[in-house]
């Protein structure tokens, strides 16, 4: 699916399979993704600032090129932010 430069601003996702789903240069501003898969989603050049992914997973998004101000993750996800840092987190 695409949300390709779409404005979500506010929207709820619920147990959805977002698997490859593209929201480059989308708005997310406020975005709950409740219990999603993320797997492959690319958010590069996103706006995430105070979107909640406490209980999504699969997610891997680089913060360099994602706008992710007072964004919520949960701690056992982080991973998917730190992956392009070679890092190995327990």
């Amino acid at each position: 699916s695409k949300f390709y430069t779409l404005k979500l601003k506010g929207t709820t996702f619920t147990n959805c399979s977002l698997i490859a789903v593209d929201f480059m240069a989308t708005d997310l501003t406020s975005v709950l993704f409740d219990n999603c898969d993320l797997y492959r989603a690319e958010f590069d050049k996103a706006i995430a600032n105070k979107a909640d992914f406490k209980t999504s997973f699969n997610y891997t998004i680089d913060p360099s090129k994602t706008k992710l101000k007072k964004a919520v993750f949960a701690l056992k996800e982080v991973k998917g932010l730190l992956f392009k840092h070679d890092v190995i987190v327990h």
